[in-house]
């Protein structure tokens, strides 16, 4: 008799199919309604903003975006509200995408580190937290080494982890392929 449970491998593995490809929609939808509402501002600005690295470097690309009317400023601000709903896409979403492409693999160490690095992608999502907060701080008057280097290291720290996971899910993408393609 087939297992019916919650927790067949084969009930996980189409749940997990499903969230994969619904996360992966929205993240995508996200980016572009999010690239569209910003208009003038790029997704490159804010990346120089975040590792800007230096007070001076940071006064500039803040200068640049502070006009008569500072709508450029304020979409920046917008963009750091707007990233705490991409924190939670992405997070999700890639953690998932760990999980599910390295089950796919039917390869066990990739699956353990699957699971390991869901974690590294939630601290992903709290570096960026942290790095929002201090965004918007410099943004709002408090531009100062503290912040300035905070935002940094938290970006730095991110993209390390998520340069990282896409890595993963690209080798576990070719394991899987390989699997296929030697049944």
């Amino acid at each position: 008799m087939a297992d019916l449970s919650f927790t067949s491998p084969i009930y996980f593995s189409k749940r997990l199919r499903r969230w994969f490809w619904i996360l992966l929609c929205l993240n995508l939808v996200f980016i572009l309604c999010s690239r569209y509402y910003l208009g003038t501002l790029s997704t490159r600005e804010i990346i120089q903003f975040e590792i800007a690295k230096e007070v001076p470097v940071a006064e500039n690309i803040v200068r640049g975006w502070t006009t008569p009317d500072d709508t450029i400023l304020k979409k920046a601000i917008e963009a750091i509200y707007l990233d705490y709903i991409f924190i939670i896409l992405y997070t999700v979403g890639l953690s998932i995408a760990c999980i599910y492409l390295s089950q796919l693999t039917g390869h066990q160490i990739l699956k353990r580190a699957g699971r390991f690095i869901q974690f590294l992608i939630i601290g992903a999502g709290i570096c960026d937290v942290i790095e929002n907060i201090a965004m918007w701080k410099s943004l709002h008057g408090r531009l100062n080494t503290w912040n300035v280097t905070i935002a940094y290291d938290m970006a730095v720290t991110k993209f390390s982890i998520l340069i990282l996971a896409m890595l993963f899910i690209v080798i576990c993408f070719i394991f899987y392929l390989l699997r296929k393609a030697g049944k």
